[in-house]
């Protein structure tokens, strides 16, 4: 039988009671995760309206801007030029110039003013006020190697020195160019024709077509004085978006010895702020006459103790003007100029150096320029120079000299040491300014 117990519907009863109260806070647990879901859902949807809103003001923004993604595949950047990005460039093919009017191009005369004709501006505004509007840049054109067709490749700066329309750049601006446009502070773009370049100074000439043109005065470089106030006006880092920046300084040094890519010229030296995209732009004195071609910088000071290296800063070079002309009205006379060359870079190899390693005093070759002189006669990187026809060659001017020496079309027999063995290369001397056509 069994037993009775009369507890037992009381702890039924409370047990019920128990479940419903459960089923209550689970039911309000529910409606508040269901609650939280829905404000959750909502603020992410506000979040995602408001980055895209964010998005499309930035869209809206870049698009304003000269400013064109890079291409797929790009060739190689002209040293010392940064890329230009920019928006879809129209075709701009080189003018079409018959080459007898280079005979009655007219000579670029030195304008140097006198100290009583001397304007002296009276503030640092009114220079870059009065110089600005000779002052442009300079676009390279380089195929699409995908397409073919011509796009804005780099850039750099020049300055216009006569009314008919002749501009000086730096040579590497537009070394390899397709074509060649000038950029105008308004936005405005002209083909310009490259008369010619020299290589060795870095200094080309340009004509556009047309008259009238904002000529910049020409100063006289070998009268500054080392303190004297400068201002360098150019198109730093993109002839669009940083056009025109004008940067001040003084002259630290009026005749620097500087090797530059195995080229040593004499510049002036200058604390003036000096970038990729300055290039060929004027340094200009108080007087707003330009006195100089911005055309390199010092980015590396030293090393220190670990090898790393030490950045420098205030440490820029400008050809001094008259240098720049005096190049320029041969290029004018000539259509360029001729620098006799075999198309490499050398290092002394000295007795320390050749003891530690067994090999002759000499010249070693460190490069070689592809389809030069040098490059086709069969010289290697490695080579030890140690003699230039009948002549000991034993430090880098022994060779530089020789070469200059002769003229184009020239042959050298040079003995050389590779790898245990002694050959005998004969060179034909090229023309330098001709190496990268």
């Amino acid at each position: 039988m069994e037993a009775y117990r009369p507890n037992e519907p009381k702890r039924d009863r409370g047990a019920q009671a128990l479940i419903w109260i459960l089923s209550i806070l689970l039911c309000v647990v529910i409606v508040l995760f269901l609650l939280i879901g829905a404000g959750f859902s909502r603020a992410v949807r506000v979040r995602a309206a408001m980055v895209r809103e964010k998005e499309q003001a930035v869209s809206t923004q870049k698009a304003t801007l000269p400013v064109l993604p890079t291409p797929e595949a790009t060739p190689m950047a002209t040293p010392g030029i940064e890329p230009v990005p920019t928006k879809a460039p129209e075709f701009s093919p080189l003018p079409t110039v018959d080459p007898s009017i280079l005979e009655a191009l007219p000579k670029l005369e030195l304008n140097v003013q006198q100290p009583a004709e001397q304007k002296t501006f009276a503030s640092i505004p009114d220079v870059v006020e009065s110089a600005s509007k000779s002052v442009v840049g300079i676009i390279h054109y380089q195929p699409n190697p995908r397409t073919g067709k011509l796009e804005e490749y780099a850039s750099g700066s020049g300055f216009i020195v006569s009314e008919n329309g002749y501009v000086l750049t730096n040579a590497h601006v537009v070394t390899g160019a397709a074509a060649v446009d000038v950029l105008f502070s308004d936005g405005e773009k002209t083909p310009a024709l490259v008369v010619g370049t020299d290589v060795t100074t870095d200094i080309a000439v340009l004509k556009m077509e047309g008259e009238d043109y904002p000529a910049l005065p020409i100063g006289d470089s070998s009268a500054l004085r080392v303190g004297e106030y400068v201002i360098a006006i150019g198109n730093p880092l993109s002839a669009y978006e940083l056009y025109g920046t004008v940067t001040f300084g003084i002259i630290s040094a009026t005749a620097r010895e500087i090797n530059i890519d195995g080229f040593v010229n004499t510049y002036l030296q200058t604390d003036a702020a000096i970038n990729f995209g300055n290039s060929g732009g004027p340094l200009i004195n108080m007087a707003g006459q330009v006195i100089g071609m911005n055309s390199a910088k010092s980015i590396t000071a030293g090393y220190d103790t670990q090898g790393n290296a030490i950045s420098a800063e205030g440490i820029g070079f400008a050809l001094p003007i008259q240098n720049v002309i005096e190049i320029a009205n041969v290029i004018l006379r000539e259509g360029g100029m001729v620098r006799p060359g075999i198309g490499v870079q050398i290092r002394t190899v000295d007795e320390q150096t050749a003891a530690e390693n067994g090999v002759p005093v000499g010249c070693r070759v460190e490069e070689v320029t592809e389809g030069a002189p040098a490059h086709m006669a069969g010289l290697q990187v490695g080579d030890i120079i140690i003699q230039a026809d009948d002549i000991e060659v034993r430090v880098n001017d022994d060779v530089v000299d020789y070469v200059r020496s002769k003229r184009v079309g020239d042959t050298i027999a040079f003995t050389v040491y590779r790898d245990g063995e002694y050959l005998t290369i004969s060179v034909t001397i090229g023309d330098m300014n001709r190496f990268n056509d």
